[in-house]
């Protein structure tokens, strides 16, 4: 559960991501953490960086302005998150010093609150915050108890910068962030239309709770962790799979059939980098694959999957059994790993020692924890551009037309103000 400072810092980064290179006026704190967050994740762990080097790869790969960068760099530096190298007031060089996962969100948070946030960006914050559950009705945003005018223009923003997206469904508009529901946008605004937000952000909290849990398990128990579930709600947990809302992975075997693993929708590009994707799906066809062993064995069940998956990372393989061939011949396609059989006919399962399975075994462990993934919104191809140096950086921004800033239009009061100072007014 995070607390107000990992809350403020966490939103803040989500919605700077959606924003990209657009500036919205009344954005003034908010940016900067997000920005700070956006740096603090794709730097930690690397050794000293030329400062030049980061001001350019920050601008190509974060959207983060040359003009921005000097100051959210020293801001990290007032909460010891880098060590700076300078001449005078020229930074020269960069040390991260960045700390783990959920310490960036509360640093950064702890930053912010000796700042003064104003009253749009807060209210952006908590409308993001209720999206990330689930979609929701657009009413139920007026209801939060500020102005009306300060919610249309946080809509407004919202919708130009890519974290809200407006749908029309069975008469209702649905407002949903592409932030934590990326695919299928029009099936989750007609199931809230339909069933209602309430009971689809029930179900995805207790998906969550049990990530890759078996459909038949739910249809056949008609509960999840011991939460009793009516039919209704068991239905749109069958809508959510067969209509591919969710889009689960899938495992056949001979004696329990081909079977559909639950997993909470797949976050969009401000949650999950694009060089994350694969990494993400074998991930979630690991946790299938240990769930199957324990919902679904042939004849004995997996105790612990996190157990199962702690072994795998460590020693690289998973002990032989009668059940291998089928339970894990999907991460065999997905070329996670091998499997090689034993002089008793049993196989066992062996990872494929690369970088991005040895992540993947992590990501699994966390996605059975704690329901989610950690450190996902990192680019790799940022931080392989820094490691090759400035004048490759300089080549990939000469490679690319330059980028054009774009302006979120004034509230109709602020280019009132506007109007009348170049008119001479008050």
């Amino acid at each position: 559960m995070l607390n107000r400072r990992q809350e403020l810092a966490l939103r803040s980064h989500d919605i700077t991501i959606g924003l990209g290179n657009k500036q919205v006026p009344e954005f003034e704190l908010l940016t900067e953490i997000g920005n700070m967050i956006k740096l603090a994740l794709n730097i930690r762990g690397l050794p000293i960086i030329p400062y030049t080097t980061l001001k350019l790869a920050a601008y190509h790969f974060l959207d983060i302005p040359t003009y921005m960068c000097n100051s959210i760099v020293e801001s990290l530096a007032e909460i010891e998150f880098v060590k700076l190298s300078s001449e005078g007031k020229s930074i020269k060089a960069v040390l991260p010093t960045v700390p783990f996962y959920e310490d960036i969100y509360e640093g950064v948070g702890e930053f912010a609150e000796t700042k003064q946030i104003n009253e749009t960006e807060q209210l952006a914050v908590t409308i993001l915050k209720k999206l990330t559950a689930s979609p929701v009705s657009s009413s139920t945003i007026y209801e939060l108890g500020a102005e009306k005018k300060l919610v249309e223009r946080n809509l407004s923003i919202g919708k130009q910068g890519n974290y809200i997206i407006d749908k029309r469904s069975r008469g209702k508009d649905i407002l949903l962030s592409p932030v934590y529901f990326s695919e299928n946008a029009d099936l989750f605004s007609d199931l809230v239309a339909k069933s209602g937000a309430k009971t689809v952000q029930k179900i995805l909290t207790l998906i969550k709770q049990a990530q890759g849990i078996p459909l038949h398990i739910i249809e056949q128990r008609k509960e999840i962790n011991g939460v009793k579930l009516t039919d209704p709600e068991i239905n749109l947990l069958k809508s959510l799979a067969h209509d591919s809302i969710i889009k689960p992975p899938s495992i056949k075997t001979s004696h329990a059939g081909e079977n559909y693993f639950l997993f909470t929708p797949k976050p969009g590009n401000a949650r999950l980098s694009p060089t994350k994707r694969e990494i993400y799906e074998r991930a979630m066809a690991l946790v299938s694959a240990v769930r199957q062993g324990q919902y679904l064995p042939k004849k004995y069940a997996i105790r612990s999957p996190y157990a199962i998956l702690r072994k795998l990372k460590n020693d690289h393989e998973i002990g032989a059994n009668t059940e291998a061939l089928e339970q894990y011949r999907q991460l065999t396609v997905l070329k996670v790993g091998n499997l090689v059989s034993t002089p008793a006919g049993w196989h066992k399962f062996v990872l494929i020692n690369t970088e991005e399975n040895i992540e993947a075994v992590s990501l699994a462990l966390d996605l059975v924890s704690m329901g989610e993934g950690q450190g996902l919104e990192v680019d790799d191809q940022m931080r392989l551009a820094i490691s090759q140096g400035q004048t490759y950086v300089e080549s990939l921004i000469s490679a690319n037309k330059l980028k054009e800033s774009e302006n979120v239009a004034l509230s109709e009061e602020h280019q009132e103000e506007v109007d009348n100072i170049f008119i001479g007014g008050v």
